[in-house]
């Protein structure tokens, strides 16, 4: 059997050296994803858009807009898939569904919008948005857990850079 250095890491082959660049590039992936990963955010840019082509009143809109606030906040699922899966593929594994999820959300309320797919009874609506913001969630949970793991001593300071980085660009 061989041995493994001790200056690798954990046994991956990683030098100490190459993990920290490693940590780094993972947080600066973070912040990009969080940046970019503000749709819930921009709810009041389409929902003119949303409430005239679906002949919303402002009473269904505010239901829409509810299931989007739920699912942008309920994040406990992603937190078990990320908890129960294989430690390697967690991070991977996680983005993938909530890219999945994110698509299929905004996929389909766009269908609706561009007219393609009959105008969708307002529950199926909700559950489009529901998909859609709840995508979030799994976002923020890859990165959150992946920094807090990366940074354990510095926990707060390197969720605090992330978020803040997403507040100032938003």
């Amino acid at each position: 059997m061989k041995s493994k250095s001790p200056a690798t890491i954990a046994g991956w082959g990683l030098t100490p050296a190459a993990a920290g660049r490693n940590k780094w590039a993972a947080m600066t992936a973070s912040i990009w994803m969080q940046c970019v990963s503000g749709s819930g955010y921009t709810f009041g840019f389409y929902s003119p858009l949303l409430k005239s082509t679906q002949i919303y009143d402002q009473q269904t809109l505010d239901t829409v807009a509810f299931f989007k606030d739920l699912g942008a906040n309920a994040g406990v699922i992603s937190g078990a898939i990320y908890s129960s899966s294989p430690e390697a593929s967690r991070p991977r594994l996680v983005l993938a569904l909530g890219a999945v999820q994110c698509f299929a959300g905004y996929f389909f309320m766009w269908l609706s919008v561009a007219g393609i797919l009959h105008r969708p009874p307002v529950p199926l609506m909700c559950l489009f948005m529901l998909f859609a913001a709840h995508s979030l969630t799994f976002f923020n949970t890859t990165n959150v857990v992946t920094a807090a793991r990366n940074f354990p001593d510095h926990r707060g300071t390197a969720i605090g850079i992330m978020k803040v980085a997403v507040f100032y660009v938003k």
